[in-house]
């Protein structure tokens, strides 16, 4: 009993550890996380696209074609010797047929479209990633500190059970099983230490937050009686950037292949000349209409042909993959919030390691079961936030699947 109670002196002094210390530290919650994502500098590049494509659709819609003004003068020497000027003026204008235009205008305003789904896809895919990578954070700090929590009670109890051995009231066995526990728990806490520095960079990655500070993430509490919409594959039809990017791409290629047919019909020139020749005026009204002998851009239309049948078959497979994406996302939402309710019912048992305690000073556990006890009650606390880093994970991956980033923070308690 006396060498119990010297272990467990030892042993109780131990508390906690909350928190990594810092000079500096802040707190990010979800929102903020969000925030940070909606101002990455990405976006702004992505703008820039937009820009370029309004200015190319600009372009598209001017006319193909320019009037040519020709001027022609020349010296002539007369039978009479004397020297006459003759001069030519002409003009031309090439005429688009088919409707060239048009379809010039409908490949441009497809593809600006493509261009602004894409950075709708890029703002939401900033959202979440930030979002996962903040959950991720949260799990890696906490699993920190219980791995600090746990190499610190052992350590203590390990140099208790030292002494013990010192004073001829432990073994050689009891000492060297403290000592693998020990050192089994400092192996755990250096592996948690860096997935804290990896976690750690990667939500700054994600955030363009590359400021020094240490970081607390603090994420609200799930309610976990919330349910998405049941119009889900309506929803994700209207809102998923990625099926909007395929409709574009697929109305774009049907207009280049409009815009193809189109070319294998060459466009006219019209030309009107006027001048003086020999003291006599000349007009002259031509047309001119190119022969489409070695190029008839037969080939071009056949390709643009093929584009369209592959843009249909992606957006038909996206939308039938769509239905498996959200029946999945749905059942890994409703299991890991089933999953995480259950642990809050039963309860986190916080003070297994203080019963183990006690019942180890009254002789009833020996110290390999205390070990177990402890690790045993330091797993469950893993377990839970394991829990809780799912729950979070699926609901994001919900709100992604359905193309609404406002999910994210639906159904949660301040």
């Amino acid at each position: 009993m006396h060498k119990h109670m010297f272990i467990l002196l030892l042993f109780g002094s131990i508390t906690p550890w909350q928190a990594m210390a810092a000079t500096n530290t802040i707190t990010v919650t979800l929102k903020e996380a969000i925030t940070m994502a909606e101002q990455h500098p990405r976006l702004q590049l992505a703008t820039l696209g937009n820009d370029a494509a309004r200015a190319s659709m600009s372009a598209q819609s001017s006319y193909a074609y320019n009037p040519e003004l020709s001027l022609e003068a020349q010296n002539r020497k007369a039978i009479n010797g004397n020297q006459n000027t003759d001069y030519y003026i002409g003009i031309s204008q090439g005429i688009e047929i088919g409707g060239k235009g048009s379809y010039r205008q409908q490949t441009s305003q497809a593809a600006l479209d493509v261009s602004i789904q894409q950075r709708e896809l890029l703002y939401q895919q900033l959202i979440f990633d930030a979002a996962s990578a903040l959950v991720a954070l949260h799990q890696a700090q906490q699993t920190l500190s219980i791995r600090q929590q746990q190499s610190k009670t052992l350590q203590t109890l390990s140099q208790g059970v030292q002494k013990q051995l010192d004073a001829g009231d432990a073994n050689i066995l009891q000492r060297n099983l403290a000592q693998a526990a020990y050192a089994s728990a400092l192996s755990a806490l250096n592996q948690a230490k860096r997935d804290y520095i990896s976690q750690r960079n990667q939500f700054a990655q994600v955030t363009a937050w590359f400021s020094g500070d240490n970081i607390t993430p603090k994420l609200p509490r799930l309610d976990l009686q919330w349910q998405p919409p049941t119009n889900m594959y309506e929803l994700a039809m209207q809102a998923r950037p990625e099926r909007a990017i395929l409709l574009a791409q697929s109305q774009q290629s049907q207009a280049s292949a409009k815009l193809a047919n189109a070319n294998r019909y060459l466009d006219p020139t019209l030309s009107l000349m006027t001048g003086e020749e020999a003291g006599e005026r000349l007009l002259k009204l031509g047309i001119s209409i190119p022969l489409p002998f070695t190029n008839s851009n037969k080939g071009k239309y056949q390709a643009s042909l093929v584009q369209v049948e592959q843009a249909q078959g992606q957006l038909a497979w996206f939308d039938k993959h769509l239905a498996l994406d959200i029946a999945a996302a749905k059942q890994h939402h409703q299991g890991s919030m089933a999953m995480l309710q259950t642990f809050v019912q039963q309860g986190e048992h916080s003070d297994s390691i203080a019963l183990a305690k006690i019942a180890f000073e009254a002789g009833e556990l020996s110290l390999e079961a205390l070990v177990f006890h402890i690790n045993q009650a330091l797993d469950a606390k893993l377990t839970a936030i394991n829990l809780q880093q799912q729950a979070w994970l699926s609901r994001i991956n919900l709100a992604q699947t359905l193309g609404h980033p406002e999910y994210i923070l639906q159904g949660i308690k301040p």
